[in-house]
């Protein structure tokens, strides 16, 4: 609920463990990089098993190695397997690949001007991806 008080506030900025920060859009890139590797090289059936085992903890398989996590956005806390598998995975992927074919591909360049580096499946998520290289959360 928005009060009258609020109306033209600035939103206070996110506030995160000791440690993290979140991901710039360079490690972001090379996070899909190396997903499409690990998914190639496990012919798709190992990257599958690796992510449910540790989707419950908001990371994907390249997350986890490069040190990344996906935390909701408004309440800083990692995501669950369910929002990781379903709004994040087949929801917001299926909305996004729909938002790609009629962007002509732009919508994949929307990290360059928001302000959080989020690109459209965190925003219809509502999830950051953060550098968690120290496990803050000890998952």
């Amino acid at each position: 609920m928005t009060s009258f008080d609020s109306v033209g506030a600035v939103p206070e900025p996110p506030r995160y463990p000791v440690g993290v920060k979140e991901a710039g859009i360079g490690i972001r890139f090379l996070a899909y990089l190396l997903e499409a590797i690990l998914q190639v090289a496990t012919l798709g059936i190992g990257w599958l098993i690796w992510a449910a085992v540790i989707a419950g903890n908001g990371r994907t398989p390249a997350k986890q190695i490069l040190g990344l996590r996906v935390i909701d956005a408004r309440d800083s806390q990692p995501l669950g397997f369910a929002r990781m598998l379903f709004m994040r995975g087949i929801v917001a992927g299926l909305i996004a690949a729909i938002l790609i074919l009629l962007t002509l591909g732009i919508i994949l360049l929307m990290p360059v001007w928001n302000e959080r580096k989020r690109n459209i499946w965190d925003k219809l998520s509502s999830s950051v991806v953060v550098v968690d290289t120290s496990n803050a959360w000890g998952l």
